[in-house]
């Protein structure tokens, strides 16, 4: 596992451009604030780890049951999608008592997720027109 010293969240939060993100966060339910507040360390902490990915999208849920419990978010059989492919993610997110800040976060990556797999776990294809 991936284990990065500096949490990214905080500060892709603070840029100007994410005042619609700090919006819906605020607005959503406490565990999906959670929820979404890891996902998107993951998203910065994968792009910061290795420059070939280019993440924009994580299903947490999407290969496996996630576990919050407290103040620990975990997600071992989450999605990852970067350009035009899916890729196997684990994680655990550690949040302050009062669930706004992530403090501790750890990740692997994993191989790409066939193609013909993606009805079965609910991956969009992220390339083809949507409805």
């Amino acid at each position: 596992m991936v284990k990065p010293r500096k949490m990214l969240s905080e500060s892709v939060l603070d840029d100007r451009r994410s005042v619609g993100v700090r919006k819906a966060l605020s607005e959503l339910a406490p565990a999906e604030r959670v929820e979404q507040l890891c996902n998107l360390e993951a998203m910065a902490q994968v792009a910061e780890w290795n420059g070939d990915l280019r993440p924009d999208r994580i299903i947490a849920y999407a290969m496996a049951v996630t576990h919050f419990n407290g103040t620990s978010f975990t997600a071992e059989g989450a999605a990852l999608h970067s350009r035009e492919d899916w890729y196997k993610l684990q994680f655990k997110c550690d949040l302050t008592p009062n669930r706004q800040k992530v403090v501790a976060f750890e990740f692997q990556v994993g191989e790409a997720i066939p193609r013909e797999d993606w009805q079965e776990f609910s991956l969009p294809d992220e390339g083809e027109p949507s409805d």
